[in-house]
């Protein structure tokens, strides 16, 4: 198979609410071919359960058990018809669809626009919104079966109602023809732009849910009957019922999926007491609870991690960044409940921990002193747990010029360099490399002593300014191209994020100060360039070693070649931190980051 296939898969990360539990298997296709395939080897007794972009669905806390089928970036091809109508495959937001409709000059998917999910989903439950339905515009669908055949149907085969589609057994829709009418473009959009604007204002669109909870009862709706009932706000632990809009339930930072299900049962409850009409949800529930994770609610517990040293600044080049970071990561940790103790490092980390009793340590030191192997080594020493890579990885993946080498031994593609150890090296390089080039410090990060050079003089410049910071010091061919930063957390990769600036380069201006850089999330990659990136990251943190967290650094140039540039192991959680960034778009809140990054120093 052409997909990936994936073994104990948690599908938080998969749903629109980020809970639940893991798949046995989860089987990612490569296109609607592979996917025919895969089906047809399938056991005719094997639990198959599909999912898109995750809304209107709650992932129980044990998981999904057999195969879940995710057609998220897949199944996405859409395109105007023979016959007038719109074919849309099963993995096509709803809110691409509507977009392409009002550039074919078509009305009447306008609706579609508000609806947060594929259009697979949409077929599969007739979603609605702003008065709109999806089976009043159907046409015909493309039904895939358990052997893996391919079926056209039509809206007659099937009992549709409201937010209910009956229909075939072992049948999961593949694909749907819509019909529309010709219309004005230019009304169209701009009723797309009302509807988004309207969403935007009404809906807590800002934070995870899975669109609205409960079918409007017939006649009225289902938020005025809960906020009548006086519960918005109301919470059972991280699930709580929007402020904005009472018909959403969402994930405050720390929901499980027993929470949120928690939740639904008590609205449902006090509705019928006070208002006697009995809500019933359009969301679909799915999965067991799960032994393993019943106690999920203890592991949530701030308590497992006992008394948490937080140790930042350092003496290094980063001592600023690193004390900007260790103030927010403390501050997080403490808004999580954990008993956290924060201590700026200003010499040994022996002396610093003197006399302190703690469990673990949160490791934000960035830069030599910190990174770099020597804090990793007196805490095994003191037998003190702490998050990130280990001795060996962290001293490894300081020096850049030792980093570069492992990729390029396990070939992996990272541009050209020259050691430069004084003046006489200069002509060599140029020689080699040619301009413009990069001088690096090998042992510093936040680029911090790196400049570009485009002839001799600004060479030995930069190998004068470099040399500042007592280290190794090379110059390194510059990649014309696009720069991307990869984030790693726990062995994944989150999304990637693009970098824009209008600086030289990348620097510590743009990283730390500047307002005029740009960063891109989602990244404009296509599906597959991103998920080659993403492992290309993975990979890499793989063969140094590092472990917990981590960010990798990676130019596409102009030929679209890949090249790996650095990686680093104590990332910064500052207001400009490029790991929180890409956390926000998988939707980890900053608390939970932090959470998932002091969890690592519980193995």
């Amino acid at each position: 198979m052409k997909g990936r296939l994936l073994k104990n898969e948690k599908l938080a990360k998969y749903t629109s609410w980020r809970v639940g539990g893991p798949a046995d298997r989860l089987y990612i296709p490569f296109d609607r071919q592979d996917l025919c395939e895969f089906i047809a080897t399938l056991p005719d007794c094997e639990p198959v359960f599909w999912m898109g972009l995750g809304s209107n669905l709650l992932v129980r806390d044990g998981g999904i058990r057999g195969i879940v089928i995710n057609t998220k970036g897949r199944l996405k091809e859409m395109r105007l018809a023979a016959d007038g109508s719109v074919y849309v495959e099963a993995g096509v937001p709803c809110a691409h669809v509507a977009r392409f409709c009002g550039e074919q000059g078509l009305i009447g998917a306008e609706f579609l626009a508000g609806i947060p999910g594929t259009m697979g989903g949409a077929l599969k439950m007739n979603a609605g919104a702003f008065d709109g339905e999806t089976w009043r515009i159907v046409k015909q669908v493309e039904m895939i079966d358990i052997s893996g055949k391919v079926t056209v149907r039509q809206p007659r085969d099937f009992n549709v109602s409201y937010r209910s589609v009956k229909g075939f057994t072992d049948e999961w829709f593949l694909a749907a023809n819509l019909t529309l009418q010709p219309g004005d473009v230019v009304a169209s959009r701009q009723k797309i732009k009302d509807l988004l604007e309207k969403r935007a204002k009404t809906q807590p669109t800002n934070q995870p849910s899975c669109g609205s909870v409960f079918k409007n009862p017939k006649g009225d709706f289902a938020a005025r009957l809960i906020e009548q009932t006086g519960l918005k706000g109301y919470a059972i632990g991280g699930a709580c019922v929007s402020e904005k809009h009472a018909n959403f339930i969402v994930n405050t930072g720390n929901a499980t999926a027993a929470d949120i299900e928690d939740l639904i049962h008590t609205v449902q409850k006090k509705v019928k007491e006070q208002q006697g009409v009995e809500l019933q949800t359009e969301v679909c529930m799915v999965g067991e609870s799960g032994e393993e994770t019943n106690n999920l609610a203890s592991l949530q517990k701030p308590e497992k991690f006992g008394r948490v040293a937080v140790l930042m600044g350092g003496s290094a080049a980063e001592r600023t960044v690193s004390l900007r970071s260790g103030a927010a990561v403390y501050e997080a940790l403490k808004r999580k409940g954990v008993d956290a103790v924060v201590i700026d490092v200003t010499g040994s980390p022996i002396d610093a921990l003197a006399g302190i009793k703690v469990d673990r340590v949160f490791n934000i030191i960035h830069g030599r002193g910190g990174e770099d192997g020597v804090l990793q080594g007196v805490l095994e020493v003191l037998e003190i747990p702490y998050t990130g890579s280990g001795v060996m990885a962290s001293a490894l993946t300081m020096d850049k010029l030792r980093t570069k080498l492992c990729w390029q031994g396990y070939g992996l593609v990272t541009p050209k360099w020259c050691l430069l150890q004084d003046e006489n090296d200069l002509d060599d390089c140029i020689e080699k490399l040619g301009f413009p080039v990069i001088v690096k410090p090998a042992q510093e990060g936040s680029s911090i002593g790196m400049s570009k050079a485009h002839n001799r003089d600004e060479l030995l410049k930069a190998l004068q300014v470099a040399s500042e910071y007592h280290c190794d010091v090379y110059a390194e061919a510059w990649v014309t191209g696009k720069e991307y930063t990869v984030a790693l957390l726990n062995g994944e990769a989150l999304p990637v994020i693009r970098l824009e600036t209008p600086n030289a380069f990348y620097d510590y201006e743009a990283k730390y100060n500047a307002t005029t850089t740009q960063y891109h999330c989602p990244c404009g990659l296509s599906q597959d360039q991103e998920l080659f990136i993403r492992n290309l990251a993975v990979t890499a943190g793989k063969v140094v070693g590092v472990k917990g967290w981590a960010r990798v650094d990676v130019f596409i140039d102009d030929s679209g070649q890949y090249q790996l540039i650095e990686i680093n192991t104590v990332p910064g959680m500052t207001d400009h931190s490029l790991v929180p960034m890409a956390a926000k778009q998988a939707g980890l809140t900053f608390d939970e980051l932090v959470w998932r990054v002091l969890e690592t120093s519980l193995g």
